[in-house]
């Protein structure tokens, strides 16, 4: 962890990658002057313009019998036979935006990368579903990997889970309720830029948040509010706010964050923590790129340094 003063501005390369999405004319929607399904569909345009290219897989669909159902995408390593290991990354988006497709040239790149099989889920969004539902959701996604490994092709001992944002929460927070339920834990976490706690008055929220590098205080209390339906007695639940959890127990895990981030403090609260409860753990910030830079590895390089961590962590503890 890199903890000398850096320059608060964007990488030329972020301003580059900026200025052609901008020549597209897309943008992340915008759910403070957007209507809810306006912003996702600006927010799904610009997704689909990053997941174009990339590595082919061999991908399945599935619909598991939750309410709502959840739907899930496992991808298999192209040309790869045998039990493989597998990696479940539950996507951002404040909890009130992602699908199926949100990371969906990323997880094809991890998958070839790792020789792991990589799944995703589309969870029930907020404020139409809030908490608990999401998690409930990753939930009963890890049990079907457990009890349908065979069928799947996947070895259910050698599993991973991470995030990205909201779903940095979501993975957490499942490693959480399995540790409290003395269930089977996967054998690490990578939690990506996590919103881990609805505290807006850190450091990097009050230097931050202002949203001048993408996202701000104001829209992660929209999304805390929408996610918790309004009730602010949830802000600090440890289910729903994992930084407030007792953290003891936990499987090793891998921080990753960006500097220019308003959540940067969220991860750097939690690696303090982890270190008092002796969890062991590597923590990585990102110099010079905002919150939402780990699905833009064709346009950037530290996204495939920070995808590259990633695939390293599912070698290191899924061999």
């Amino acid at each position: 962890m890199n903890d000398l003063p850096q320059p608060l501005q964007p990488d030329a390369e972020v301003i580059a990658a900026q200025a052609a999405v901008k020549a597209r004319g897309l943008t992340n929607g915008d759910v403070l002057r957007q209507p809810i399904n306006d912003a996702r569909a600006a927010t799904y345009l610009y997704q689909t313009f990053l997941n174009e290219g990339g590595p082919e897989a061999e991908i399945t669909e599935h619909l598991l019998p939750t309410e709502p159902p959840t739907p899930v995408r496992i991808y298999r390593p192209k040309g790869v036979s045998g039990v493989l290991p597998v990696y479940l990354h539950v996507h951002g988006g404040g909890f009130a935006i992602g699908d199926i497709n949100t990371l969906d040239r990323w997880k094809r790149e991890v998958a070839a990368s790792s020789g792991a099989v990589v799944v995703g889920l589309q969870y029930a969004l907020s404020p139409e579903y809030p908490y608990p539902t999401a998690l409930d959701q990753v939930m009963a996604v890890l049990e079907w990997l457990r009890r349908d490994a065979a069928t799947l092709g996947i070895d259910a001992e050698r599993m991973g889970i991470g995030g990205d944002s909201a779903g940095g929460n979501l993975a957490l927070a499942a490693l959480l309720r399995l540790r409290d339920a003395h269930q089977a834990m996967p054998r690490f976490g990578a939690i990506n830029y996590g919103m881990l706690s609805s505290n807006h008055g850190t450091p990097s929220h009050l230097e931050l948040g202002d949203g001048r590098f993408g996202l701000s205080t104001e829209k992660l209390d929209w999304f805390w509010t929408q996610y918790l339906g309004g009730d602010a007695s949830l802000r600090t639940n440890p289910d729903a706010a994992p930084l407030s959890a007792e953290l003891r127990g936990l499987p090793p895990l891998l921080l990753l964050a960006a500097a220019l981030d308003p959540l940067l403090d969220d991860t750097l609260n939690l690696d303090r923590r982890l270190s008092e409860a002796g969890i062991p753990h590597e923590t990585k910030i990102y110099q010079g790129v905002p919150h939402g830079f780990l699905g833009q590895t064709a346009l950037l390089e530290k996204a495939r340094q920070a995808q590259a961590d990633i695939v390293a962590a599912i070698g290191r503890y899924l061999a």
